[in-house]
């Protein structure tokens, strides 16, 4: 079982990546709710119509780590069967920064080929990490969802 993980380089500090992830996703991924300044601190995505997600930060290590767990889903789509698909996941987000650069690393565990959303979600993420969040942190601003 070999969760989803994907990695970009971005010419920024760890700080300034910790920051995008922690207090700026709306402008890379979709609007949320909330921030995630503190362990316990939740927010729920909005991706303009029933699905949503809420995520809980359970692990903070400013400036290399943060882990978040899907503590509510509802994944609404015609090919799925279970909108509770992602609840127990976590997003685990690894920040190295060497020479001037940081590599984000996004492991979502518990996202598997296994799960129906597979396929869905593996383009979603492909799209708003080496994509959106890299040219949000690059300055040329994010690709975030707009519904």
């Amino acid at each position: 079982m070999s969760n989803y993980l994907t990695s970009i380089c971005c010419s920024v500090s760890a700080e300034r990546a910790y920051k995008a992830i922690t207090q700026e996703m709306s402008a890379w991924w979709t609007p949320m709710s909330g921030r995630f300044e503190k362990v316990g601190d939740r927010a729920k995505t909005n991706f303009g119509g029933v699905s949503y997600w809420v995520f809980e930060a359970v692990s903070l290590s400013k400036p290399h780590m943060i882990e978040l767990e899907c503590c509510k889903s509802h994944m609404v789509s015609d090919s799925l069967d279970d909108p509770e698909e992602w609840l127990g996941t976590r997003l685990r987000f690894e920040i190295t920064e060497q020479d001037d650069q940081s590599t984000i690393t996004l492991t979502h565990i518990g996202l598997t080929p296994e799960l129906q959303c597979y396929d869905i979600c593996k383009a979603g993420w492909d799209h708003y990490i080496a994509s959106s969040l890299k040219q949000h942190l690059d300055g040329v601003g994010g690709r975030p969802n707009s519904y």
